[in-house]
């Protein structure tokens, strides 16, 4: 965690800690129990105003939830591994944009509201409303500026084997690559990958988000009254897959690629592609090989 820490009992609305200068917020409290209820783990519930939320007991993650465009709020509820004394509770909020438009826009909230609740307990149940609460904004890995060929020797990487790598969120990846030859565009293939930022030799290639797209292709025509949902084509597939690479922003050889993936991923089957286009059925397409 990077950034000045507050300490404050019960809570705060996300965007008046970050003042929208970061996506992230930590929320961390370390609550001490004498017993667990039947030597059972005890259940964690835990409202947020949105948009994301991965929780960590004792530097563990215990699970990872998210609202939806319809609704941004969610509850988080799980049983998470604690013991008897003094356990640390983290709680990571993630911002996913911010409203612009609707009806009091101004007055929503985003991250940890409360009740955040502990059941299961000896004495019942015990809300961390309470609790003298510390906040953090960022993460290490932005603060070091890892996306830069200059930082990422200052931390220490772990070897990523294809058959044996595990999906985690929140976990940076670097690997290098050869530049292809010729000059057709080049486009990188982050099919794989679940929601992230990409860099090559420290330039930003963007952020990715890979949505599968819903819909019916099954059938094409324009009789009557054209609608949304008439010959629609790429369903089931993700929004978008491809990124732009400059080639001026490579070198023949020892490219460095850097990934922070927030979600899920396989990050060993990105790809980099060369890019055409291929007239098919009236429609213009783009097609990376």
């Amino acid at each position: 965690m990077c950034g000045t820490t507050l300490t404050v009992i019960g809570f705060f609305d996300q965007l008046n800690i970050t003042r929208d200068s970061n996506d992230y917020l930590w929320y961390t409290t370390s609550p001490s129990e004498s017993f667990l209820h039947g030597g059972k783990h005890p259940i964690l519930t835990m409202l947020s105003a949105g948009n994301a939320m991965h929780v960590f007991v004792n530097d563990q993650l215990s699970g990872s939830t998210y609202g939806t465009l319809q609704d941004q709020r969610f509850t988080f509820t799980r049983d998470v591994n604690m013991h008897a004394g003094v356990n640390k509770i983290l709680l990571l909020s993630v911002a996913v944009g911010l409203p612009n438009n609707g009806p009091h826009f101004e007055t929503w909230n985003l991250g940890v509201l409360g009740p955040v609740v502990l059941q299961g307990l000896d004495q019942g149940s015990r809300d961390l409303l309470g609790q003298i609460w510390s906040y953090k904004v960022g993460l290490n890995g932005e603060s070091m500026n890892l996306g830069s060929p200059t930082s990422t020797s200052a931390v220490n990487w772990t070897r990523v084997f294809i058959r044996t790598q595990n999906q985690h969120p929140l976990t940076w990846y670097k690997a290098n690559f050869n530049a292809l030859e010729g000059d057709e565009p080049l486009a990188l293939d982050m099919g794989s990958m679940g929601k992230g930022e990409v860099w090559i030799n420290g330039g930003n290639i963007g952020r990715y988000w890979t949505v599968h797209a819903n819909g019916n292709c099954s059938a094409c025509s324009y009789f009557s009254t054209f609608r949304i949902n008439k010959c629609q084509f790429g369903c089931l597939q993700p929004t978008q897959q491809w990124y732009h690479v400059p080639r001026s922003w490579l070198k023949p050889s020892q490219n460095l690629l850097v990934v922070f993936e927030k979600l899920a991923g396989h990050f060993t089957k990105i790809d980099l592609l060369k890019v055409t286009h291929v007239l098919r059925n009236g429609r213009t397409r783009i097609e990376a090989n």
